[in-house]
């Protein structure tokens, strides 16, 4: 591969032509400090790649043989960026492990020259110092990291991500983490991939010192003079201050292996052996625990060569590239269309997705006002708000005085006073069309002509709103996923009227909340609720065909869903899926029409998570005494109700235990099949009737919004895994079984017939 064969570790710096500006600049300062600059001159961030390599190894060679400097302080030129890790698009392009491994020993060897280096050097950190940056910062003798929590969009944090590309740290930071922290906090970082913010770094051990970022050179400056003569902290001093629960935990082969053994059951539990770089990050730092550095870092490259060619890491690869193209989109075609300033929302409806919908706002900075019928909704709304703030706060995410500003952006009404300029106005209110429309011409009635009217509806077209409205054109769905705060995805819809300027600003308003926006065609159902209609379809024709509920459900987690079909029922409420499945049964037919016993359900006053009582029962604290399911209760406040079966008149799957109700009458494999292939197929019909505006839309829809398996890549890409022919062959082996609900979309048809793929 071009630039892998080249050492980052030699002093020789690459060839340069007079349009090859350089990365690294020493300039030596007062009292003998050299100021090591990193500032890619072709990129707007900095990165790791094979050319940095060699021009930092030549600067040391300058402070190794200059008797002038003293110390050393390493930073980045770019404004509010460190090194945000390796370069991407290098590593996509790496066709063999071997390259991978051998880049890997490369950059190490170059880190190891840093921490060997006899003049102190201090990595002084503004902005994310991320995977590689972040290796690159602990290779230095001493880290200072600024607190530039006061401004509402700082992004100074460290961390180790690269298990969330299917790949784990190439430069020892994982064992850096470990002699300056301890092995469980390298555990944690590795296996989370989660960014440390700089107070909690600093507490954690992670870093020497943090300060304001307008000091930051000077207290570097400051820190590594005082190191001038000094022995860096030593491995065994810095395990000493970690006390004595670390020294049982990771001092002692005994201690070692239980650590480990807790770390592999948690970490397989949640992973099903779908990723394989967390088995390898264990690994690694188990071999740190029981042979020492030298001997991790050898396996460490060589994992990494292994995971960088990995399928698993290929899809999360372009999951990443997916998502940082959406950041750059503005959700129209035409680049002369820019977004208007929004600088108040108001939010109708004070329940869970109003309330959510007010806070990530609030976290973007933007004034909210928080509309409910009465004082009693508008309050929950805010305690709701409360209560995520609090907890961020606990979690030492926010400071208090944080919480109180963004909270402080929130004010609440019962009637429409405060909106006259409000310039978004976001409705989320019950799935109902006469009430939305109401609700529509109150808001035109009490708001300026061009404040744009966005429903949050999961499910009725975005154009029988819009009937309601005197100005059409400032009408546009935004469908965000509850619980809003956690869920990452926001689905904007746009009608045949939609203003380009309204999609525009609905987008940016979407990404300043902090969500990864795709913006899809009017229809019933849009995108996402439409391809999990037939999802949670088949999970029912399932349960009628006589597999157990934990079985369904346990089948689909196996294959890569966060939770099985049924549960999902339950979470999503079994009311609100047969209000959906009615209007999605009205416009496309018997295709969608949903299984029986739903009514049976309702009848029976179940309406899942919501009210405790679903497929499955809720509980507050576990349930007392043994009995089917009791296990499950008390893990997780729920198990499948015994009573369910009777409910919807079939023969009980569970009389004894959990585990009796996993012998099912069909293959695990058939149940993966029966329920992803009807997700994946009407993915197909969206796309086909011009829904999406691209695959890629379609994939980060259903991997974000409905937590299809991101190492498959999406239902689009699943489909060039596994090549359209074989796609079409499994759903109308299906269709001859079962009929109208599988018939395979016409896009698939096609493109098995001509063999072609969503993507080159």
């Amino acid at each position: 591969m071009s630039g892998v064969s080249q050492s980052f570790g030699k002093a020789t710096a690459p060839r340069e032509d007079a349009s090859d500006g350089k990365i690294v600049h020493v300039t030596v300062k007062e009292a003998g400090v050299a100021f090591v600059t990193l500032n890619d001159p072709r990129a707007p961030l900095n990165t790791i790649t094979p050319r940095l390599g060699m021009e930092l190894a030549a600067a040391i060679d300058r402070i190794e043989s200059d008797n002038a400097i003293v110390a050393a302080v390493l930073v980045s030129g770019k404004k509010d960026s460190f090194v945000v890790g390796a370069n991407i698009d290098m590593l996509k392009a790496m066709k063999f492990a071997t390259d991978a491994e051998r880049m890997a020993k490369e950059l190490a060897l170059a880190l190891v020259r840093l921490s060997s280096l006899d003049k102190p050097l201090v990595a002084a950190v503004h902005g994310p110092a991320l995977g590689g940056g972040f290796e690159l910062a602990l290779a230095c003798h001493a880290i200072v990291m600024t607190d530039d929590s006061e401004q509402r969009d700082g992004k100074t944090v460290v961390g180790l991500p690269e298990v969330k590309l299917g790949l784990m740290p190439a430069a020892n930071g994982m064992l850096r983490v470990a002699e300056r922290a301890g092995l469980r906090l390298a555990i944690d970082l590795a296996l989370t991939g989660k960014s440390v913010r700089p107070a909690k770094a600093k507490a954690l051990g992670l870093v020497d010192a943090v300060c304001a970022p307008a000091i930051l050179h000077e207290v570097a400056t400051k820190l590594a003079l005082s190191l001038v003569g000094k022995a860096p902290k030593s491995r065994v001093d810095a395990r000493g201050s970690r006390g004595a629960l670390a020294f049982a935990l990771e001092e002692n082969p005994i201690g070692r292996a239980v650590l480990f053994h807790k770390a592999r059951k948690e970490t397989r539990s949640k992973t099903h052996g779908h990723y394989p770089a967390t088995e390898r990050i264990l690994d690694v730092l188990e071999r740190y625990g029981q042979k020492g550095f030298a001997s991790a870092a050898g396996l460490e490259a060589k994992y990494f060569g292994e995971l960088v060619v990995s399928e698993t890491a290929h899809r999360l690869i372009e999951i990443f590239f997916a998502t940082t193209a959406l950041k750059k989109d503005t959700g129209i075609d035409d680049v002369s269309v820019s977004p208007r300033a929004i600088e108040h929302v108001t939010v109708l409806g004070g329940g869970l997705m109003g309330a959510g919908i007010a806070y990530v706002t609030s976290q973007a900075g933007i004034a909210v006002r928080l509309k409910d019928k009465d004082d009693a909704g508008v309050g929950r709304g805010l305690a709701y708000v409360r209560g995520i703030l609090d907890e961020r706060v606990k979690k030492k995410q926010l400071t208090p005085l944080e919480r109180d500003k963004t909270f402080s952006l929130i004010t609440a009404t019962t009637d429409f006073s405060g909106m006259k300029h409000t310039g978004v106005v976001i409705e989320a209110v019950f799935e109902d069309l006469a009430l939305k429309q109401a609700i529509l011409r109150d808001v035109e009635a009490n708001t300026g002509d061009d404040c744009i009217f966005a429903s949050n509806t999961s499910s009725i077209p975005i154009g029988k709103i819009a009937q309601a409205s005197k100005h059409p054109e400032t009408v546009v769905g935004m469908h965000y996923f509850s619980p809003v705060h956690k869920m990452p995805l926001l689905e904007v819809i746009r009608t045949g009227e939609t203003a380009p300027w309204v999609i525009a600003t609905a987008v940016h308003l979407g990404k300043k909340q902090g969500k990864t926006v795709i913006v899809v065609k009017d229809g019933v159902g849009f995108y996402t609720s439409r391809i999990l209609g037939p999802y949670m379809n088949e999970a029912s024709y399932l349960l009628a065909d006589g597999v157990a509920i934990e079985a369904i459900d346990q089948a689909l987690i196996d294959w890569g869903f966060p939770v099985g079909p049924i549960q999902l029922l339950d979470e999503v409420g079994i009311d609100v899926a047969a209000h959906v499945g009615e209007i999605v049964h009205a416009a496309f037919g018997d295709r969608m029409a949903p299984p029986p016993g739903i009514g049976k359900l309702l009848a029976d006053d179940r309406k899942g998570r919501k009210n405790g009582r679903g497929f499955y029962l809720y509980e507050k604290s576990p349930a007392s005494g043994g009995g089917a399911g009791s296990k499950s209760a008390s893990a997780g406040g729920r198990h499948v109700d015994p009573s369910i079966y009777a409910t919807l008149g079939l023969a009980s799957r569970s009389k004894a235990s959990p585990s009796r109700a996993t012998k099912v009458p069909l293959p695990r494999e058939e149940i993966q099949m029966r329920c992803a292939l009807q997700m994946v197929n009407e993915a197909l019909h969206c796309y086909g009737e011009g829904i999406l505006r691209s695959p890629r839309d379609g994939d980060i829809g259903a991997v974000f919004g409905l937590g299809f398996p991101p190492f498959r890549g999406g239902p689009l890409r699943y489909v060039d895994s596994i090549g359209a022919a074989e796609a079409l062959r499994r759903v109308q082996g299906y269709a001859d079984r079962f009929g109208l609900r599988w018939a395979p979309a016409p896009v698939l048809v096609d493109m098995a017939k001509k063999g072609t793929r969503f993507y080159e």
